[in-house]
């Protein structure tokens, strides 16, 4: 450590700052709503505590780490505080943004907050100079001497006001600063602006949730510069040739700083608050779940938080990548992430990816495996850990040293979710991991000014960092004499970069070449220059990955030949997917082209790819987004074939279009169409002749609904669609199946369809036969409930059963008792008050307090036997939890939780609502017919909503059904679930619940 003295004693000779760095209320509320909503609103999630922080050199010692590597302390407070980013020039040179604005923006006032916290401000500030002047700053460092350690750091500028990101190249320096992307001239590179005043390349990012807005901005090996944007945030995003890119939520998005254009790489994900691009091009970020993250292929779209973070720009995606499936531990918050190729840590680390997880103040590493055309990761000894849960490392890379850095946040608050500014604004540390035989050390360079065969050296360097350096150098200063001397080396991912930014790849793309990912990038070049190579037989799966993106972005001409690179067998399902986007691109923008295409390749048709994958979606889409001249496709596809597999999924494509209500007037050709398909099929598809209006078959639906000959599932199916359709003769049909004895399943199938209608029958059906018909089966009983809670009338009739005990009390869960809470009608509430008094209350009371303690004197004694604990848990938690691969997914999986801890399994017991997982918070939705669901969001399209009750029920909505949609700031977990439980049950339950 001796190197590192210079820096200390400049530590110690800086004054203390006397001034509070936290904003009050006053200074950022616009009216006395936020005010009061800052000075009364809980904050959920890891919030600040009293905990002291720890010295930095004794804060290194906390650390347990692998041993075959060492930590270095290489800066810490006051010369860094809050670091959110760090990035490397090419001198080597560290450049970290503090983001000691944090977390509101200088001279900005909320006007309002939503139900995430999410703000919205009173104007859009001004770019630096012209706006106000925050507190951030990007502070550079240097190692002068070449002994590993900084020993000069210098702040190059100051002022900024929310400023999440800092990279230089091309003479500039490129500064994220929501809304804007800004460029500053730097022509003597010495790492100083050449002006105040920058040039605004890009405005229109979001700042309602500064924990989530655009940043981790890193130079791609195509001349793009690449950036993350996070969930909570949404964007209007134009430059000077591209306007109005709109978008809500996670994305990874670009723009060319020499062609000045802006777009959306690829959508969803978790919190995409990180960004890692490896040495064979491809796009990885890390996650707030508990996975290691996302692996995104070009125009893809990812899973996303639908409800809270908004639909994807594309409604007819029809499906998204999933986060890479994982191994391993499974607790939650490896945001930060790198894949590891610096080459110094030695084999055990390179290619594997090294994620920080904040939450637990650890450092994972994850092999990557592949998975079909994407990856898995498997989980190894974790890189270190410590017991300071100050330790809050929030961004991740690997340095022009080979060392694996972090930037530490130190705080013990963590969580977003408070109105109230109580960061430790005057802490934070950066960190470096080396092998434990010594700190590496190079001496100053500068690629900038390096010559041009040495930078060609620098292209088989074993540090992925110089490699790409170099490549980036090559094309800013246009070296074109180096063409020739790169066409006479072997090609490598990085001669074939550096040739392409020097323009010297536009005749031939060596899509043929032995290496695939070479073969793979080749085709990525083909998408960006807007060249069509021929197919051939490529089985690579990441090129055929690569193929459908490039089909996408290609014009239809010879391009859809592309979507055959789909048909493979991909256990990940990306590559159907991404087939599907490449051909849902052009369904209307040029309809004639996929018209010919399929009408010229009758062979395409038969493929798995088409018939299992392709045909319903594309007919859906058509269907979905109506008109006559879309609706005239949906006929031309059905005249397409006379194939019925093929025709059956072009009508289950239509027909899904149109659930949940009647079919428009369609065109004489698809009605006939239509028609001559029912005809052949026996009277056909008795749902799509009931969409079509046909009155035959109204009669036949209700018939076969009264038919106890007819299997359950097409009763539930034809009663789903009449209930869809608003067929009141359906009614009672209904109620006689849910008054006679009829098995549980088939009158739980009937229930959810009979709650679509306004019709006091059903209760009085369901109430009169309760005791003989209903009750008897649990999982009928609460269905019931449900159904009936959910309209206001129903639910007084409910009540009112209630109060003359007709319907025992004990019926009720939570979960029932806050869907009727929802009413706000005094009838109600009084039955609320009189028999589940106490039920609704989320936060702490003497009672939840008494039980805690109960329960922790109990398990202190010892844990029970975990087998028998395991019924206790079936029977209380499994409806909704996963443990050890068992049980249902409407919460999180607790396998990969702190489960010896029991304040752990106190705090979640009794206060559910404390910290509600990201995709797991519960919505409130109430129809225009008057019914209000309460679930979790299970997807979001063009077609509107499906919510997922407690009892795993789905329930489509249509867009224009909704009258209105909240989030619950409560979770759908009931409290107290441990009530009634004897002694002996809680050390069984909690020995299965903390088994190793």
């Amino acid at each position: 450590m001796r190197s590192l003295f210079p820096l200390l004693g400049l530590l110690a000779a800086l004054p203390a700052v006397a001034v509070d760095p936290n904003v009050k209320p006053d200074d950022v509320a616009g009216n006395e709503a936020v005010k009061k909503i800052m000075e009364t609103r809980a904050g959920r999630g890891v919030m600040r505590d009293d905990t002291p922080p720890t010295a930095p050199l004794e804060a290194v010692k906390k650390f347990k780490m692998r041993s075959d590597v060492a930590v270095d302390l290489m800066a810490y407070e006051p010369v860094v505080e809050q670091p959110l980013y760090a990035s490397w020039d090419s001198k080597g040179r560290m450049w970290v943004v503090q983001y000691r604005q944090y977390q509101f923006p200088a001279g900005l006032k909320i006007v309002s907050y939503d139900q995430h916290l999410r703000a919205k401000f009173d104007k859009v500030p001004l770019p630096p100079p012209r706006g106000e002047k925050g507190a951030d700053k990007i502070t550079v460092f240097e190692d002068t001497d070449g002994d590993g350690f900084f020993d000069k750091h210098e702040d190059v500028i100051t002022g900024l006001n929310i400023a999440s990101a800092a990279l230089e190249g091309m003479g500039r320096i490129w500064v994220l600063n929501p809304p804007y992307l800004l460029s500053y001239p730097d022509a003597d590179f010495d790492a100083k602006p050449d002006s105040d005043t920058p040039e605004v390349e890009l405005s229109g990012f979001g700042l309602e949730d500064t924990h989530s807005v655009a940043t981790s901005l890193m130079w791609g090996m195509d001349g793009w510069l690449y950036g993350a944007n996070g969930s909570t945030t949404t964007g209007n995003v134009s430059s000077t040739n591209t306007k109005n890119v709109k978008w809500e939520g996670q994305c990874i998005w670009r723009f060319h700083p020499k062609k000045k254009t802006f777009e959306i790489y690829a959508e969803g994900g978790g919190n995409t608050f990180s960004l890692d691009i490896d040495s064979k091009g491809r796009l990885f970020s890390g996650t707030n779940g508990a996975t290691r993250g996302m692996h995104y292929e070009q125009g893809s779209y990812g899973i996303k938080g639908w409800g809270k973070h908004g639909p994807l720009t594309n409604p007819y995606a029809f499906g998204w990548f999933e986060h890479m499936r994982h191994e391993g531990d499974n607790k939650r918050f490896p945001q930060a992430f790198t894949v590891y190729e610096g080459g110094l840590l030695g084999s055990a680390y390179e290619g594997k990816i090294i994620a920080p997880n904040a939450l637990q103040n650890l450092v994972y590493v994850s092999d990557r495996l592949p998975d079909g055309s994407t990856w898995r990761t498997k989980d190894e000894e974790n890189l270190m850990s410590t017991t300071d849960r100050w330790f809050r490392p929030v961004w991740a890379g690997v340095g022009p040293d080979g060392g694996f850095y972090m930037a530490d946040w130190y705080d013990t608050r963590l969580s977003h979710v408070s109105p109230v500014d109580d960061w430790h604004k005057t802490s934070g540390r950066i960190y470096r991991v080396r092998p434990a035989s010594g700190a590496p050390k190079l001496k100053p360079f500068d690629l900038g000014k390096a010559s041009g065969d040495d930078l060609l050296g620098y292209l088989s360097h074993p540090n992925e960092w110089f490699r790409k350096q170099a490549v980036l150098e090559i094309g800013w200063r246009n070296l074109t004499d180096l063409v020739p001397k790169l066409k006479a080396m072997p090609l490598t991912m990085e001669t074939l970069w550096a040739l392409d930014a020097l323009g010297a790849m536009e005749e031939q793309l060596p899509i043929n070449n032995a290496d695939p990912y070479i073969r793979r990038w080749a085709w990525k070049m083909a998408g960006e220059k807007q060249i069509l190579p021929t197919l051939g037989d490529e089985k690579h799966l990441e090129v055929c990955a690569q193929i459908l993106a490039t089909s996408k972005r290609l014009p239809s001409a010879g391009a859809l030949a592309l979507l055959r690179a789909g048909d493979h067998e991909d256990e990940s399902g990306h590559l159907q997917l991404l087939a599907w986007w490449a051909l849902e691109a052009k369904t209307e923008k040029e309809r004639d082209a996929v018209f010919t295409f399929l009408k010229a390749d009758p062979a395409f048709l038969k493929t798995k790819l088409f018939t299992d994958h392709l045909a319903e979606k594309l007919a859906k889409r058509y269907a979905l987004a109506g008109g006559e001249e879309n609706l005239n496709s949906c006929a031309e596809l059905l005249s397409l074939t006379k194939d019925e597999k093929v025709r059956g999924q072009f009508i289950a494509g239509i027909a899904g279009a149109f659930e949940g209500a009647e079919m428009p007037k369609l065109p004489d050709a698809l009605t006939k169409a239509l028609n001559d398909y029912m005809a052949k099929q026996s009277g056909g598809d008795l749902t799509l002749a009931l969409r079509s209006g046909n009155e035959d078959a109204l009669k036949k639906a209700l018939k076969m609904l009264d038919d106890k000959k007819a299997t359950n599932t097409a009763r539930i199916g034809i009663a789903k669609t009449l209930a869809e359709l608003g067929k009141k003769e359906a009614v009672m049909p209904m109620v006689g199946i849910l008054k006679s004895t009829n098995p549980a399943t088939l009158k739980r199938g009937i229930l959810q369809a009979a709650g679509k209608f306004d019709d006091k029958r059903i209760p009085e059906a369901l109430l009169l036969g309760w005791e003989g018909q209903i009750a008897g089966d649990k999982a009928l009983r609460e269905d019931a409930l449900r159904v009936m809670a959910g309209r206001k009338e129903w639910a007084q009739i409910l009540v009112s059963f209630v109060n003359e005990w007709k319907v025992p009390v004990k019926h009720f869960t939570v979960d029932i008792v806050r869907q009727l809470s929802q009413h706000k009608d005094r009838e109600i509430d009084a039955a609320i008050e009189k028999h589940w008094k106490g039920l609704l209350a989320t936060g702490p009371t003497p009672e939840k307090k008494k039980e805690a303690e109960r329960i922790k004197a109990v398990i202190k004694t010892g844990l029970g036997d975990a087998e028998k604990g395991k019924l206790q848990f079936t029977a209380r938690c499994a409806i909704c939890h996963k443990l050890f691969a068992e049980g249902g997914a409407i919460g999180p999986e607790l396998t990969g939780y702190d489960r010896a801890n029991a304040d752990f399994w106190l705090d979640n017991l009794f206060t559910p609502s404390l910290e509600i997982r990201e995709g797991f918070g519960a919505y409130i939705v109430k129809t225009k017919s008057g019914q209000i669901l309460m679930g979790l969001m299970d997807a979001q399209d063009a077609s509107g909503i499906v919510i997922k009750d407690m009892a795993g029920n789905k329930t489509s909505i249509k867009q224009a059904d909704i009258e209105k949609l909240e989030a619950s700031p409560v979770s759908l977990m009931p409290e107290g679930l441990t009530t009634g439980m004897s002694d002996a049950d809680l050390k069984d339950f909690f020995g299965y619940l903390m088994k190793r």
